[in-house]
């Protein structure tokens, strides 16, 4: 006796799985509840749904073939909705989603380009800029006619939508679009409004205010809602700007740690010294351990940018020591006596300028 799946799909327990998803598209496009055909069944479409995805995965057929529903129970449910998924995508694209699955058409989004420098970027800053968007025409109500008077589009015979024969994976089909010249509306105008030339909206400036939270990295975008361009309606898209954070001219920025380099005098590396370091924010002291040596990275903890939800990153500063290039006689001696000192106890050279010192 057949088993139910291969039953609904239509195909022998012998059948290859070519033949298994051919079966399958033959009866999804029947019964798919989307299709508007009188052989439409949600429940059908359901059922086979549920037997594609137990015979189209191989290890899953063999349970089915060997214990039959017992052995796929509980199994179903993720693979079930990915293949109604799949099904549902192609099925959208060709019959146009259903009148349910429509959503209401916006404006197109607006993209703008913005540069701060990184103290903007570390404290966060308020920015006013102004923008050109298109915004629905007042003197047309968007119509794009003068006082309004239109007439049926021709291009679509005043429905707003145009069908189209397209190949897609179950063949040659019709495929549902908005139509072009009416933009979906099923009318033209009379004659076009002088204000937009008949495009239904027209290009204003305006000036926003926005914030830049504190942080933000270079090449972020923010979103803001319904600034970008207005369609004919009266819905607008959204607004994107796109940062650009300039370079420091003394840190360097690493996610969101900041990187700098200290040239400090041997003096000051063999005994310590206090140091004042660039900031975003404000600059900062900063205590250079004795017996600091070229190359060394100091920490300075929750000095770098600020994180996105708390705290902040930190601050690393390389030290390099600058060796003198002429000495005078007193100077000579001097080092003398370190490379003598060293050479005798074995210490470093900042440990032995310390010590003489």
């Amino acid at each position: 006796m057949t088993k139910e799946y291969y039953k609904l799909l239509g195909v022998d327990e012998n059948a290859s799985q070519k033949e298994i998803k051919k079966a399958y598209r033959k009866k999804a496009k029947k019964f798919h509840p989307d299709s508007n055909s009188d052989t439409a069944d949600e429940e059908k479409f359901k059922k086979i749904n549920k037997a594609y995805d137990i015979l189209g995965d191989e290890e899953k057929r063999a349970k089915y073939d060997q214990f039959g529903k017992a052995g796929v129970t509980g199994n179903a449910s993720a693979g079930q909705q990915r293949a109604a998924s799949n099904f549902q995508d192609i099925f959208e694209q060709i019959f146009g989603g259903g009148q349910q699955r429509r959503q209401q058409t916006r404006g197109k989004n607006l993209k703008v380009p913005l540069t701060i420098t990184l103290k903007e970027a570390y404290n966060g800053v308020e920015k006013k800029y102004e923008i050109e968007r298109n915004k629905k025409c007042d003197d047309c109500n968007g119509s794009g006619a003068k006082d309004e008077e239109t007439k049926k589009c021709s291009n679509c015979n005043g429905e707003g939508r145009v069908r189209k024969t397209q190949r897609t994976p179950l063949g040659r089909t019709q495929v549902v679009k908005e139509c072009e010249k009416c933009h979906g509306t099923g009318k033209i105008p009379e004659k076009k409004c002088k204000t937009c030339n008949g495009k239904g909206v027209s290009s204003e400036k305006e000036k926003i205010t926005f914030e830049i939270p504190a942080g933000i990295k270079d090449g972020q975008r923010i979103q803001i809602q319904n600034k970008g361009h207005e369609n004919r309606k009266g819905r607008s898209g959204n607004l994107f700007v796109y940062v650009t954070v300039e370079e420091h001219d003394n840190l360097e920025r690493q996610g969101d740690d900041l990187y700098t380099t200290l040239t400090i005098g041997v003096g000051d590396a063999a005994l310590g010294a206090e140091a004042s370091i660039p900031h975003p924010d404000k600059d900062i002291q900063v205590k250079i351990p004795s017996g600091t040596q070229p190359g060394q990275v100091l920490r300075v903890s929750s000095k770098g940018m600020p994180k996105r939800r708390r705290g902040s990153g930190d601050l690393y500063i390389k030290i390099d020591v600058e060796i003198p290039e002429k000495l005078n006689s007193e100077q000579k001696e001097v080092f003398k006596e370190f490379r003598t000192e060293k050479e005798q106890t074995n210490k470093s050279f900042f440990e032995t300028v310390k010590d003489m010192i």
